[in-house]
């Protein structure tokens, strides 16, 4: 058997037992997120959650596909139903769609959302229930740019990298904090590019500030900043 076959084998059985699972699922939930491959071919993925009646949850991935032409709501709600129709899922148990925020999941008159929302009520089911979330990453990925926290970030970022960037500061450091048996025993760096990291650097900075403090002082390194002036 070749890797191909094998492949498709592994996925074959995969989407079985996915088959098998949801036909005992009581309620689910989709998120869908549309994004663009390096081909420039708009790719949708869709994630089911479910619970059965023993409350046992499952989540997977139902399906990848590709979004020929424009991604609107009405294409995107097309490829879905057509994965829906693969599948034992009744959509009377849809209880939650989560998507990102782009106009064609969200829009008011043909964003996926209100479409799904439409044909469920031509379907006689009751959509009004049905709970919508979407991923606000990108909306705070923005916020936080224009929040300005340089003069804060400097500090920090500068005694993160004279702790850490030396191998001698660094094993000291590390080693202080095994002797007084703290729960972090390490420094985490702040990467711009995963502006993620900025809130736990800063979290972490802020419960290790005494013990930064008293390294710093042994290394007579003077940071006015972290000095409290009462």
């Amino acid at each position: 058997m070749t890797i191909q076959r094998r492949i498709m084998s592994l996925s074959g059985n995969i989407a079985e037992q996915l088959n098998e699972k949801t036909k005992i699922i009581e309620f689910f939930s989709l998120a869908l997120d549309e994004s663009t491959d390096i081909s420039s071919t708009a790719q949708l993925l869709i994630f089911i959650r479910g619970v059965t009646q023993d409350f046992e949850v499952l989540e997977e991935l139902l399906e990848m596909c590709s979004l020929k032409g424009q991604s609107r709501g009405v294409g995107i709600l097309n490829v879905l139903l057509y994965e829906y129709s693969k599948t034992d899922l009744d959509l009377s148990k849809l209880s939650g769609v989560a998507t990102d925020g782009a106009p064609s999941m969200i829009g008011v008159n043909s964003g996926l959302v209100n479409l799904l929302k439409k044909h469920l009520q031509e379907k006689n089911i009751n959509a009004e229930d049905l709970m919508q979330f979407h991923c606000i990453i990108h909306q705070e990925a923005l916020c936080s740019k224009k929040i300005e926290f340089q003069n804060v970030m400097k500090v920090v970022v500068s005694t993160v990298n004279f702790i850490k960037s030396q191998g001698l500061n660094h094993r000291q450091f590390k080693q202080f904090l095994d002797d007084i048996e703290n729960e972090y025993g390490n420094l985490l760096y702040y990467t711009e590019v995963r502006w993620l990291s900025r809130g736990l650097t800063l979290e972490q900075f802020l419960n290790l500030i005494e013990e930064i403090g008293i390294f710093l002082a042994e290394k007579q390194r003077d940071v006015p900043e972290l000095k409290n002036p009462d």
